[in-house]
């Protein structure tokens, strides 16, 4: 047995990464290599998660219980990192526990990490979109992510596009790339019926756009209200429902600005910003949604695109190359065209749960594949760098 460990990512100051690290664990147990045990390292901080419960049920999953990993524990400690050469309180623990392969996310296992890493690097938004970051954080990212290129025996991204910036950002990663799209299981998603009613007991109108991006910058609210107001002025009954989680570090105030300008706007009646919303509640969205809209600024592979191409949601994006290369048949507006974007939320039809029900299982047998696709090229990854 291969014994592969991953650290616990994200949280719910980044719900997507949270997400990714459930799909990977989850993915490589019912389709990876039957001779990979995955090993899940949490930190008490997270261990009450429904997740990390739902987890410890599948076929070759380890979940370990430990204050190492504890949110700000994994985030601290790079200098003592990089005069010692190795992330001692992590890595005695992998040592413990025989572990093989370790996948590696802004943790930074030191120069002499006695086990071999696989770096896994979900964008670099740094690069594209340096005015968001603080002289200081973008020279944090920046420092960790050559550490990481350089000490790990092979880089995990999510898309060519990512590979494309990396190579032209870092030219020492050429050779060491790996890409593995991810996907998402919906086999637990609300059937069209069932998710119907959940809307109509939230309060939540039929006729809507669905926008669940986090509350960061990049994210770019700003052109969805500048839609939805323009749809206000043409008197349209169409409505945009965001679900915002988190908050920006970078931008503290960015709900209340986002809610301010809701209001200067006037875009109130066809923009609902939601707050707190269940998971459960954005499943049903997903499913009944008329459309996913993601005008993000940047991203390195979409986890609600991934969830909408699953669900055979359609989709209305910001045109980047990542939005082209994951969604080749969405409608895509320009970043800043808000006009366009009104004109597509206006255009795109009304779903019945006849119709959801239908694009639920053209979606289906694709997905699955997909998964399964994801799964096995993650599982050919850790056997290589094990080999090495």
């Amino acid at each position: 047995m291969i014994r592969f460990a991953i650290p616990a990512i994200g949280g719910q100051e980044w719900f997507g990464g949270w997400m990714y690290m459930r799909n990977v664990v989850r993915l490589l147990a019912l389709y990876g290599e039957p001779n990979i045990e995955v090993c899940l390292f949490i930190g008490q901080d997270q261990a009450s998660d429904p997740f990390v419960s739902e987890l410890r049920v599948l076929p070759r999953v380890n979940v370990y219980i430990d204050p190492a990993f504890d949110s700000e524990r994994r985030r601290s400690g790079k200098a003592r990192t990089i005069l010692t050469g190795r992330k001692a309180a992590v890595l005695d623990i992998y040592q413990r526990e025989q572990i093989d392969v370790a996948l590696d996310w802004a943790t930074y296992y030191g120069w002499n990490c006695e086990i071999p890493s696989i770096a896994w690097i979900p964008d670099f938004q740094h690069r594209a979109l340096p005015h968001l970051f603080g002289r200081k954080a973008w020279f944090s990212r920046e420092i960790g992510f050559r550490l990481q290129i350089a000490a790990s025996s092979k880089i995990l991204l999510s898309s060519a596009a990512a590979e494309y910036d990396c190579h032209r950002y870092y030219p020492a990663s050429r050779g060491k790339t790996h890409v593995s799209r991810f996907a998402v299981p919906v086999d637990d998603w609300p059937e069209p019926v069932a998710a119907e009613q959940m809307l109509a007991k939230a309060g939540i109108p039929r006729d809507f756009v669905f926008m669940p991006n986090q509350l960061w910058s990049h994210k770019n609210h700003q052109v969805a209200i500048q839609a939805a107001a323009l749809l206000a002025q043409r008197h349209s009954g169409r409505c945009i429902v965001a679900t915002g989680r988190g908050s920006d570090p970078r931008r503290p105030s960015y709900r209340d600005e986002l809610r301010a300008m809701i209001d200067q706007s006037k875009a109130g009646s066809n923009f609902l910003l939601l707050d707190g919303v269940d998971h459960e509640l954005v499943k049903a969205m997903m499913v009944t949604t008329n459309a996913l809209l993601n005008p993000s600024r940047f991203e390195g592979w979409s986890t609600t695109v991934e969830e909408a191409k699953a669900a055979g949601t359609p989709m209305l994006l910001s045109d980047l190359p990542v939005h082209r290369e994951q969604a080749p048949g969405a409608m895509f507006f320009a970043p800043d065209d808000f006009q366009t974007l009104a004109d597509l939320i206006e255009v795109v039809p009304i779903r019945t749960n006849e119709t959801v029900q239908c694009a639920i299982q053209q979606a289906r047998p694709l997905n699955l594949r997909q998964q399964k696709d994801f799964s096995m090229s993650v599982s050919s990854l850790v056997h290589k760098v094990a080999s090495l």
